[in-house]
């Protein structure tokens, strides 16, 4: 065997199969990194958690599991009859406000009211405005609608079921293009760029799909060693449904 001694950093004998095994071992541990593969997660490209603004009582939930609905159609609604009371309540206020100054304002023009008296009822109009406005807003927030077309993915309440201003009504996925989203290895970025396809294998169904990257994170994790990117689902072979997930290699390990 070949005597290699290190001092102060300088080789004195045979060095050169130390100075390739360090190489070798590193080739192979970035070899390991990119043949893994890699975990995906599928997501809807629309997404969101309706909840209640308001505290009250279900009245309606016209949608179930798995329905389709559509931009602005009510997934549910409150029993606001308390609320649409008030709000006639101050409709008259704003219209028994309009007709005093009105009559203030025929005063005014025979001198038998003052200015200061004209204002005033103006500004008393504006006040029950205002507070017509105030329930108009209370009362359109009974009704809860879907802000994007898509599919019921969970329903959290029933009817005539008692709710807080926060709490979770109906969960929503959109109806547009799939995306999945992974962390691979930095060393990627030494080939990978938008517009790359990678191909993965779906758990759930066994069905193979094809990703085509779209973004890709400004920022390298320093802890883990990835990056985050997005793709979105160019091609599937079964059903692929948000939730699922699965596994790519790099294109060099396929």
């Amino acid at each position: 065997a070949a005597l290699v001694l290190w001092v102060g950093g300088v080789c004195l004998g045979t060095c050169a199969l130390a100075q390739t095994k360090p190489a070798a071992a590193a080739a192979s541990v970035l070899a390991s990194t990119n043949l893994a593969p890699v975990r995906f997660l599928v997501v809807a490209a629309q997404e969101s958690i309706l909840s209640a603004s308001v505290a009250g009582r279900i009245a309606k939930v016209p949608v179930g599991l798995g329905d389709s609905v559509r931009a602005g159609q009510v997934v549910a609604s409150f029993d606001c009859a308390e609320m649409q009371a008030r709000r006639g309540a101050a409709r008259a206020e704003h219209e028994a406000a309009r007709v005093q100054y009105e009559a203030k304002q025929k005063l005014q023009g025979l001198q038998s009211a003052a200015e200061v008296e004209v204002e005033l009822a103006a500004a008393n109009v504006n006040k029950a405005q205002s507070q017509v406005h105030i329930f108009d807003a209370q009362v359109a927030q009974c009704a809860i609608v879907a802000p994007f077309a898509g599919k019921v993915a969970r329903v959290h309440v029933k009817v005539g079921q008692g709710v807080n201003p926060g709490a979770p009504v109906v969960e929503l996925v959109g109806s547009g293009p799939l995306k999945a989203r992974m962390n691979v290895p930095s060393q990627w970025l030494a080939w990978l760029k938008a517009g790359d396809k990678l191909d993965g294998k779906v758990d759930e169904t066994g069905g193979t799909v094809a990703l085509r990257v779209t973004r890709i994170a400004a920022r390298v994790d320093a802890v883990s060693q990835t990056v985050e990117i997005e793709t979105e689902l160019a091609s599937t072979t079964g059903q692929v449904l948000p939730g699922m997930s699965g596994q790519v290699r790099a294109p060099s390990a396929l």
